[in-house]
């Protein structure tokens, strides 16, 4: 049977019982984007910017013991994915990210949107490759995942040049061949440090006492959030060693694609939350249920930055948002907040 490239591969991925794809479209991947338009059985999750993408990715593989798909054409669109990507190899969390290219022949001319993906994340992935004939596609998707999810997980960045994905091949279904015995989740038994921060206590306690099954994502910096005694039965996803600010939404978001009937807890400080704040586009879009603390000590804030009316952004999105003292009834307003059956926004501040 012949296929394009770019039916190989989203047939490949299936074979790899891939259920969901972050990423954002440009005319690089816009054959890939077709094929997977008329796939039944994959969900493209459409970010607001290409790093979110990856973030949310690393979301869904931790949880999803699975590895997280990211999506994005050439250019600017692969090289936003970076960090997320640096991350997600500090982190050893397994990632397949599909950069379009730019035509064959087009390589190293200097090309509208054309960036030398493979030098570029060569310190950052665990293993990564640039296809140029349609012939190629299967087998190194095949590799990809191998390479990803065995001894040391991480992520693996596959260039996909345009020509490959539209010149056709013959291909041989490889579903019965495939299997999908993945155990790599690195969250099993998180690390814990101690936290000396009053309000931090507080927020742990309330989150430990509402007996719910938790995953929390932190994204605050310092990164030394939770503590020991705390959610030892529960999920914790944060961006660890490379310390990312703006992890913490689109990872959370990434996470209620992998798991159901768990409650997905943000805890976030408002500067890092506004790194990645266009993904609430995504709650928006997708509906979603994410409960949402934001840490706003304005004491703390040694750059003086003057924030927006969170609330006010939250309405934007059709978010339920609710802004409380820090020295008020925390237990209560986390406990409603953490009951409510929609995403909504809490926002902990020095005074109403």
């Amino acid at each position: 049977m012949e296929l394009t490239g770019a039916e190989i591969l989203i047939q490949s991925f299936a074979n790899h019982h891939v259920d969901t794809i972050f990423g954002y479209p440009g005319a690089c991947v816009i054959s890939i984007l077709d094929s997977l338009y008329d796939n039944k059985d994959i969900r493209q999750i459409l970010v607001r910017h290409e790093q979110g993408a990856v973030h949310a990715a690393c979301g869904y593989a931790q949880l999803a013991d699975k590895p997280g798909i990211v999506l994005v054409t050439s250019g600017p669109g692969a090289t936003n994915t970076i960090t997320g990507i640096a991350d997600a190899y500090s982190s050893g969390i397994p990632l397949i990210i599909i950069t379009g290219q730019v035509s064959s022949n087009l390589l190293g001319t200097d090309a509208f949107q054309e960036s030398d993906m493979v030098s570029i994340t060569a310190p950052i992935t665990k293993w990564n490759c640039q296809i140029r004939k349609v012939d190629e596609i299967s087998d190194t998707i095949d590799r990809a995942f191998n390479i990803a999810t065995s001894d040391c997980p991480g992520p693996v960045l596959l260039d996909i040049t345009k020509d490959a994905q539209t010149n056709f091949a013959q291909y041989i279904s490889k579903s019965a061949l495939i299997s999908n015995n993945y155990s790599f989740a690195n969250n099993q038994q998180p690390l814990y440090a101690q936290s000396q921060n009053p309000l931090y206590e507080k927020v742990l306690h309330a989150l430990t006492e509402s007996k719910k099954e938790i995953v929390l994502v932190i994204d605050k910096q310092p990164n030394d959030f939770y503590s020991e005694e705390y959610f030892c039965r529960n999920k914790v996803l944060k961006s660890d060693i490379l310390g990312v600010a703006g992890f913490g939404l689109p990872a959370a978001i990434g996470a209620t694609f992998a798991v159901s009937r768990k409650t997905i807890c943000l805890v976030a400080g408002v500067l890092e939350f506004q790194a990645t704040i266009k993904e609430l586009g995504i709650i928006k879009q997708e509906r979603l249920d994410i409960k949402i603390i934001l840490l706003n000590n304005s004491t703390n804030n040694r750059f003086q930055i003057k924030n927006p009316d969170f609330t006010q952004i939250a309405g934007a999105y059709g978010i339920v948002a609710e802004k409380v003292d820090i020295n008020s009834d925390l237990h209560s307003s986390i406990h409603k907040m953490l009951n409510t059956k929609e995403s909504c926004i809490l926002e902990i501040g020095n005074s109403i």
